[in-house]
């Protein structure tokens, strides 16, 4: 251990590795039920260069590699089984470039979405990003683990949000994608169809490199928008309103959320916490809330676009309309239910936050998330309600979120269940 430590301080310098039970034990666990073991050791890597040389130093000296971006894990993705060297690319946060001609911006790994997504505010773009991420949340490791973003309804802007990628291989080699690799524009070549070799990293996590640039898509930030909801009493009375909306192709952003999740976004209490597992704590407007909303709502988003921005949002505004009284369900632009509540969900679909506000509930959150066939969400929430049944969880203590994919292709389903992590008898 200390021939390792010798190595890595001659190239990362000594302020930079640490190998003392403190840190170790912060690297060694995270809120999820993945057993805590230890890094042997933690440095901190400030340039590609220095991710290059330890790569190659432990292909010498055969140890585990184990990338750690921003900090913030929530499903023991960064524990390490084999003990081996953490290293922590949160010190590379810069933001190398921001194009606004090409709609692009160049990324480090610890750059967060609360860092981007100012700086895009700023010159009138914005990042997408998934509903219920961390302000701290890395954007590259994010769109690496494939996280879906509120916009990814739309073919346009919600999906293939990767450009190019810079990777350390396993063998040490920088690799770099498209025409990145000779020298252009991350993107290219222009195009409907650009390369797509950077798939190949996307939910890898570190197995085959550990990328350290990225070049991600950004997008005019337009302030005109139109935000309706539709209320429903189970999931099933959703399937067609939402199949017919997104056949439609009407908004941008479209969820849903059960009434758990939708009142603990709306706690007045609760903050988002600092640390997770967080502390439990008391909420009486959420559990108010728990009583009053519909079992699931429904949100559309409807943007104005870069040329006539209001007729935009008037033809879909009333596109959504004519599509509800089909259905027999009503689109509402307000929400009655608790106050201030239109402007706080307004304010999540740039700054989608606020969800981890469900973490104050009991502590710990573990979700079941997957894809699915519209036709068969509401039959995936009674099998997952059957089984919280069968083990004694209370199913009125399940978090729900819907997003529809690419126009309705494919769904993605968040369940969350919720533990307290000092409650030996929850985490059995």
């Amino acid at each position: 251990m200390t021939n390792l430590r010798t190595d890595l301080e001659n190239i990362c310098g000594s302020t930079r590795v640490y190998d003392d039970e403190q840190t170790l034990d912060t690297y060694s666990s995270d809120q999820s039920f993945v057993a805590p073991r230890r890094p042997d050791c933690v440095v901190y890597a400030e340039s590609a260069v220095e991710v290059q040389q330890i790569i190659r130093l432990a292909n010498q000296n055969k140890f585990p590699v184990i990338p750690f971006s921003s900090g913030l894990n929530f499903h023991g993705a960064t524990i390490p089984d084999h003990g081996g060297v953490i290293v922590d690319l949160s010190r590379m946060n810069q933001i190398l470039r921001f194009d606004g001609e090409n709609w692009y911006a160049i990324v480090e790994p610890g750059v967060t979405y609360e860092q981007l997504q100012d700086q895009a505010l700023s010159r009138g773009f914005r990042v997408m990003i998934p509903f219920g991420a961390a302000p701290r949340r890395s954007v590259l490791s994010s769109y690496l683990e494939r996280d879906p973003v509120l916009a990814a309804p739309s073919f346009e802007y919600g999906n293939f949000l990767i450009m190019d990628m810079e990777i350390i291989l396993p063998t040490g080699e920088i690799f770099r994608t498209g025409q990145w690799s000779s020298g252009g524009e991350p993107g290219g070549p222009m195009g409907p169809v650009r390369n797509s070799l950077f798939r190949l990293w996307t939910g890898a996590q570190g197995t085959l490199g550990i990328v350290t640039k990225m070049g991600v898509q950004i997008t005019p930030h337009r302030e005109e928008q139109a935000v309706y909801f539709v209320y429903f009493d189970d999931l099933a009375e959703a399937l067609e309103p939402l199949q017919l909306i997104q056949r439609r192709e009407i908004g941008m952003e479209c969820f849903l959320l059960n009434r758990f999740n939708c009142a603990a976004l709306l706690s007045a209490e609760w903050r988002i916490p600092e640390a997770f597992p967080a502390r439990p704590q008391y909420s009486k407007s959420f559990e108010q809330l728990k009583k009053t909303l519909p079992a699931w709502i429904m949100v559309i988003c409807i943007r104005g676009g870069v040329v006539k921005p209001a007729q935009k949002i008037a033809y879909e505004v009333e596109a959504l309309k004519e599509t509800c009284s089909l259905l027999n369900c009503v689109a509402e632009d307000s929400f009655p239910f608790a106050a201030g509540a239109h402007r706080i969900i307004m304010n999540e679909l740039l700054r989608p936050f606020s969800s981890l506000k469900k973490f104050n509930f009991r502590g710990s959150v573990h979700d079941l998330n997957f894809k699915s066939p519209l036709r068969r969400i509401a039959d995936m929430e009674n099998i997952i309600k059957s089984a919280c049944d069968f083990g004694g969880y209370d199913t009125a203590h399940i978090g729900g979120y819907i997003l529809p994919l690419e126009r309705g292709r494919a769904i993605h389903c968040e369940f969350d269940l919720h533990s307290n992590p000092a409650d030996q008898a929850e985490t059995a």
